[in-house]
């Protein structure tokens, strides 16, 4: 014999419902309070009305905080998806139109439009700006092997300034250095050009390379002009990549956008981090926490 489903209270109703449900149960139960409950005069039932309008008024505070909640989150969900379509005839070509740079397709139905967001096929400047620190630094390595010269990625960890070796000869020894920064919001500074020289100068190697998915500042530029360090921001890395052959375009964009690709790594245990908040506000810490500690700033969007 089949069970009958289980009903649903009036609160589970409110919780799984939208927030114009739950506003109008807060004003049902508000009509019976003030309007309904007041016309009793049954002096056996008005002790009762009483006892029980503490209770209903606690339970229209919660429902109307249950409706203001999910308004808030609807509202907030529409802001960062509010794709705008036109309409269209059954014998029109899709319409694609884009969400913050990236490309959706609309399909137009009787009722509805399903924007569905497509796979990248081309490289953009917004795509680079976006990439976490890990898979930029990927993306990097992946770039000079694709030109065809030997890059070997430094482990996680302190990598003393080093995020890139590359071999250009028979001796087996480096001979360029590459550091990346995945700073599309802030400018890479004359200090970090200045750190990166002190690497150089200690490995004792003349050349090297840094890549930014943003751009440098002045001092930054004249430094690194001074001391023959070759540095590459992001729409230059971009024009780079547009460069290459069509497949090896393809074969980069496939593994800097496989999986997660924008949330930050942690550099200690190298898994995806999560949003926390904490006194300053929120921010990326481990997964693994409290065992590892790291921490990263969280971009704001803009």
């Amino acid at each position: 014999m089949a069970r009958r489903p289980k009903k649903q209270s009036l609160l589970e109703t409110a919780l799984n419902g939208s927030w114009v449900l739950s506003a109008t149960l807060a004003i049902f139960l508000l009509i019976i309070i003030y309007v309904v409950a007041p016309t009793v005069t049954n002096p056996m039932r008005t002790p009762l009305v009483l006892s029980l309008k503490p209770i209903g008024l606690f339970l229209v505070v919660l429902f109307g905080m249950i409706a203001l909640v999910k308004f808030i989150l609807q509202r907030k969900s529409n802001s960062q998806f509010k794709p705008s379509f036109v309409t269209a005839t059954n014998n029109s070509p899709p319409i694609v139109k884009t969400v913050s740079g990236y490309p959706i397709i609309g399909s137009v139905g009787n009722s509805q439009v399903r924007p569905v967001i497509l796979p990248l096929t081309v490289w953009t400047l917004k795509l680079i700006q976006d990439i976490e620190w890990k898979k930029f630094e990927e993306l990097s390595t992946a770039y000079y092997q694709e030109k065809g010269i030997r890059a070997e990625a430094t482990s996680l960890g302190a990598d003393g300034g080093i995020d890139i070796k590359l071999y250009q000869d028979e001796s087996g020894n480096p001979t360029s250095l590459v550091q990346c920064k995945a700073w599309a919001g802030k400018q890479v500074g004359v200090k970090e050009i200045r750190e990166f020289l002190g690497v150089l100068t200690h490995e004792k190697i003349a050349k090297g390379f840094y890549m930014t998915s943003g751009e440098y500042s002045i001092d930054a530029k004249a430094t690194a002009t001074a001391n023959k360090i070759t540095l590459i921001s992001g729409a230059m890395l971009l024009a780079m990549i547009q460069r290459l052959p069509e497949a090896s375009q393809q074969k980069l964009l496939a593994l800097a956008t496989t999986g997660d690709y924008t949330t930050p790594s942690c550099s200690t245990c190298g898994v995806k981090m999560v949003k926390r908040n904490g006194k300053r506000g929120a921010f990326w810490g481990c997964i693994n926490f409290p065992r590892c500690r790291h921490m990263l700033h969280m971009k704001m969007p803009k």
